[in-house]
């Protein structure tokens, strides 16, 4: 009995940092793609001023734009 006590508690140990690492990466995941749509949409509406494209987009500061 005292052995299937301490395989439990093993058991659960794994469970947890298992159920622990899932959780962050899951929410680290959530973050990373709620910015990305903020972003995008920003400059879809025009609150954001850009230069370039793709990998070579860049976010201009406001004292860069403000006499357009």
């Amino acid at each position: 009995m005292e052995m299937f006590t301490a395989d439990l508690g093993w058991l659960f140990f794994a469970y947890a940092v298992g159920t622990a690492f899932g959780w962050y990466t899951g929410v680290k995941s959530n973050v990373r793609g709620v910015t990305e749509a903020v972003i995008d949409n920003l400059i879809e509406q025009k609150y954001l001023k850009t230069r370039g494209s793709g990998r070579n987009l860049e976010i201009l500061k406001y004292t860069e734009w403000q006499d357009d």
